[in-house]
């Protein structure tokens, strides 16, 4: 009896998290989910337009730009149940908010620091790279590394510390994409 309950509490400390080697197959579904969201957004005929060319539309690049952060922060709560939120944030200036460089910004609100997530944050980064660089799109061409995933504390934010600091920022205040906000009744 025990020997079940044990089992069942470990699965509950280590959700879904994939095997190493399974981190390529939630990549592909991760963009290719975003890039199907990123088409919806278009006007009926355009969905159809082969990727190269969307490439250079500035509405589907950030449109799937946001749907993909928003997969990956998904999927970073189902694998590490202690994510209270996850905001995305932009490295780039006001000015160049338009022209995306391929590069995506999380911060992960956690009670604690955790040893976890840095790990899976690479695994995962170098499984999106390899799946995005087959496209062709000359924004990830020379890229070492697209997801940059950074962990911030209550504690932290009530100070102001560390990554706590972005939220009393003028400009680039991180957004949050997780938990979706709830629609009022």
């Amino acid at each position: 009896m025990s020997d079940v309950y044990d089992r069942s509490s470990q699965r509950s400390v280590n959700p879904a998290t994939p095997p190493s080697n399974d981190f390529g197959v939630v990549a592909n579904d991760l963009c290719e989910k975003a890039l199907n969201d990123a088409r919806e957004q278009l006007h009926p005929l355009l969905r159809e337009v082969e990727l190269d060319r969307l490439e250079k539309r500035s509405e589907f690049v950030q449109a799937f730009k946001s749907a993909l952060e928003k997969r990956i922060a998904r999927k970073l709560a189902a694998w590490q149940p202690g994510v209270e939120a996850v905001f995305k944030f932009d490295g780039t200036l006001a000015e160049n908010r338009d022209a995306w460089d391929g590069s995506l910004h999380l911060l992960v609100k956690v009670p604690r620091l955790s040893d976890a997530i840095k790990p899976l944050s690479k695994k995962l980064d170098q499984s999106l790279l390899r799946y995005l660089s087959q496209l062709g799109w000359s924004r990830f061409r020379k890229r070492q590394s697209i997801l940059e995933i950074q962990q911030v504390t209550p504690n932290e934010l009530r100070h102001g510390v560390s990554y706590g600091a972005m939220f009393a920022a003028v400009y680039n205040v991180p957004v949050k994409i997780w938990p979706p906000k709830r629609r009022a009744r």
